[in-house]
């Protein structure tokens, strides 16, 4: 189990991670109400993991898995976002997050996420792609078809072009264009982007098969 230092501004909130995670075993060795505050901790406690509840659009969110780094090069972040309106892949990027949970968050992806990065394992919860994508697909001039979603879904697995034409029994040349075609719908600048995405329902997908 892992030792872990939380922080969220609410303060009821706090009190229930808190209870969540030490009733699956983890040891909570100290929590506060400020992002600002964690490094100290972090610094003082060593921690495997730190949680944060933070808002994407605040500038120190980005800078805050850096500065946990710098205090203790070997804890791991896990962010719970607290999103104040839309947010998109390349926000979650630069946040460099070991685990990424959305706010609102199930007990059962809190612990599993936590397990995860605490077993060396990066992780995301799918409901991040959900938020992301919906506005989007909303759009009907840019809903992906069935054939693309199925590319998708195999890119964000790690298979390269070669391996999804085989299984899908197409040839390299029409796997590029359907990628095309979503990389176009959705916005992204390529390969990376749709495979942190991780569209499937591999919730650990997102970050761990991000760079494949």
């Amino acid at each position: 189990m892992s030792t872990l230092v939380i922080a969220d501004a609410r303060e009821i909130y706090l009190a229930g991670l808190e209870w969540v995670l030490r009733e699956a075993g983890h040891s909570i060795v100290a929590d506060c109400q400020r992002a600002i505050d964690v490094p100290v901790h972090v610094e003082r406690h060593r921690p495997d993991i730190v949680i944060v509840g933070a808002n994407i659009a605040d500038r120190e969110t980005a800078d805050l898995c850096l500065q946990v780094k710098a205090a203790n090069s070997a804890t791991r972040s896990i962010i719970i976002l607290q999103p104040s309106g839309r947010f998109d892949v390349k926000q979650i990027q630069l946040l460099d997050a070991d685990g990424l949970l959305l706010d609102g968050v199930s007990r059962h992806y809190l612990v599993e996420c936590v397990n995860a990065v605490g077993a060396g394992e990066k992780w995301s919860d799918p409901n991040i792609l959900q938020h992301i994508l919906m506005p989007r697909l909303l759009r009907g001039s840019q809903q992906l078809t069935a054939r693309e979603m199925e590319i998708a879904r195999l890119v964000s697995q790690g298979l390269r072009n070669k391996a999804i034409a085989r299984q899908l029994h197409l040839s390299e040349g029409t796997v590029k264009m359907h990628l095309h075609h979503v990389y176009e719908k959705l916005d992204l600048g390529g390969r990376a982007e749709l495979a942190l995405l991780a569209i499937g329902n591999d919730a650990r997908s997102p970050l761990r098969n991000g760079m494949a």
